[in-house]
């Protein structure tokens, strides 16, 4: 992990195309941040994505525990059309 120290103002450039600006810090030390990325690219915060992610799962499996081969299928169709849609696919 690399561990870098800003100030306001200024940025982190990842890539070509994705920059982080620090857009404010509050007196309790809580950090606002401001993202410049492409739309394409997914930006979530993780406590965000991994509830979704155990959504998923809990809705994939049957009552009796074992997981629902339609539900799986539904969500790898999903996650193939989302692919097949983005730029970086073609």
């Amino acid at each position: 992990m690399l561990t870098l120290t800003r100030e306001v103002g200024q940025k982190i450039v990842i890539g070509d195309d994705v920059i982080i600006t620090v857009v404010s810090v509050s007196a309790n030390g809580r950090v606002r941040l401001g993202i410049e990325a492409p739309k394409q690219v997914r930006i979530d915060r993780e406590e965000v994505l991994e509830r979704v992610r155990q959504e998923n799962l809990e809705s994939a499996n049957a009552p009796d525990g074992t997981v629902d081969p339609a539900a799986w299928a539904s969500y790898g169709a999903r996650r193939a059309n989302a692919r097949a849609k983005s730029p970086d696919s073609q």
